[in-house]
């Protein structure tokens, strides 16, 4: 049993021995420690140590505004909303919910004899014991598929492989196509390696194809204007949400970090901000323009509620407190004023979007943008740098500038007066 007073971190490291005594393979477990770190993290921006179905909506209704912001998947959610009903169930009744996490009965029953090929198959390959319990589920339905089709796995061809995965796959097991794909690839070439003399084609290129990437346009400068000039300067909340709008586009942070900013993480000499990202828990540091600089000392100095809160931005109204919900309303309702056209997809989080979408397109290098934003790695900018027409447009230009003085398009300068109607 837990301690009645549900403190997160003993909470989470009961729950962390109840997974690993339940079985949860090794390879997931250190997911499950990621998410419990995650709410930890998020329950001290919000200076609570302490277990409570409000810190569990609270943390939901972030991971949610991140999902529609296309900071994580849909996959990611649904984890991380089966590890709150854990740590929920385990504080509030003294055990864990495992029900979302149990074992669905065996599909794809075949005998004895394809159960101890698919084994083999499986020791053919230097893979670890944890991939071999994910890849046998897919190798028996790959199997009973043909068996389904009468066919004993020395008579399967290359019909029979292209009929799996175009009809049985996407209908009956379209969330794991890609453990299908590799499955396939082991099986047909233990099969042509062991007497199969049916199957011709090489399927060890076998690749899923990339999910594709939706262009969400990122917010223009002059919709940025007005979005941020929408907001109510005769009012506390209109100088904050002014700060907050001004603050994201000039950095391109995060909601979630500018919420945890602190009065202390300002350098006022400098014009510089440091935070530790919540995504990533590595430090940045960013610059401050003067408009930006400006906003902030207004709303400080003027408008923001004398209150012991260390954070920045605060509540209107007592009892004063940090934010604690992303800023997805608030840039609705700033869009809806302002004119602004909503588009599916595009909130709070296309600040971001924008602030590297202009640096690059002001020719900042793609290397020195990446680190401004915070990534690890340049392969996460692709998804934030939207598409620039004025740029593609080049590709439609000819090339009447660029010499031609060989080859099948080069023309002699007395053959290109001929035609034109010149010389003589």
């Amino acid at each position: 049993m837990v301690k009645s007073d549900h403190l997160l971190k003993p909470l989470t490291n009961q729950l962390m021995k109840e997974v690993r005594a339940y079985g949860i393979l090794e390879v997931s477990l250190e997911q499950y420690q990621v998410v419990c770190n995650l709410i930890i993290h998020f329950a001290q921006m919000l200076q609570i140590d302490s277990y409570s179905q409000e810190l569990m909506q609270l943390y939901t209704d972030n991971i949610n505004e991140r999902c529609s912001a296309g900071e994580i998947c849909k996959e990611y959610l649904r984890f991380q909303r089966r590890v709150i009903r854990m740590l929920s169930s385990l504080a509030e009744t003294g055990t864990v919910d495992f029900s979302s996490t149990k074992s669905r009965p065996i599909k794809y029953i075949v005998d004895d004899e394809t159960t101890q090929l698919v084994e083999k198959i499986l020791e053919s390959y230097p893979i670890s014991e944890d991939t071999k319990k994910d890849l046998r589920a897919p190798l028996r339905h790959f199997f009973w598929y043909s068996e389904e089709l009468g066919l004993k796995p020395e008579l399967i061809d290359d019909t029979t492989v292209m009929k799996f995965l175009i009809n049985e796959v996407p209908v009956s097991n379209g969330g794991s196509t890609g453990r299908t794909l590799r499955c396939v690839k082991y099986a047909t070439e233990y099969l042509k390696n062991h007497g199969n003399r049916r199957l011709h084609r090489d399927y060890s290129l076998l690749k899923l194809k990339n999910d594709h990437r939706r262009i969400i346009p990122a917010y223009s400068e002059n919709e940025i204007e007005r979005i941020a000039n929408a907001a109510d300067f005769d009012k506390a909340i209109g100088k904050r949400d002014f700060a907050i709008i001004l603050l994201a586009y000039c950095t391109g942070l995060r909601g979630v970090d500018i919420i945890g900013i602190k009065l202390s993480d300002i350098d006022w000499h400098n014009n510089k901000i440091s935070v530790i990202q919540s995504k990533t828990h590595m430090p940045i540091m960013s610059e401050l323009n003067g408009s930006t600089m400006n906003a902030l000392a207004d709303y400080i100095l003027d408008w923001r509620p004398v209150c012991d809160v260390q954070e920045v931005f605060v509540t209107v109204k007592a009892p004063y407190r940090g934010l604690s919900k992303g800023f997805g309303n608030m840039i609705d309702k700033y869009c809806k004023i302002a004119g602004v056209t909503k588009i599916t997809f595009r909130g709070f989080h296309s600040l971001r979007r924008s602030f590297e979408t202009i640096m690059v397109s002001r020719g900042v290098p793609i290397e020195t943008a990446s680190q401004m934003m915070g990534h690890k790695s340049i392969v996460e900018d692709k998804p934030y740098i939207t598409y620039d027409k004025k740029q593609i447009s080049f590709v439609a230009m000819d090339f009447s500038d660029v010499p031609i003085s060989a080859g099948f398009y080069y023309v002699p300068d007395k053959a290109r007066d001929s035609m034109n109607g010149g010389g003589g």
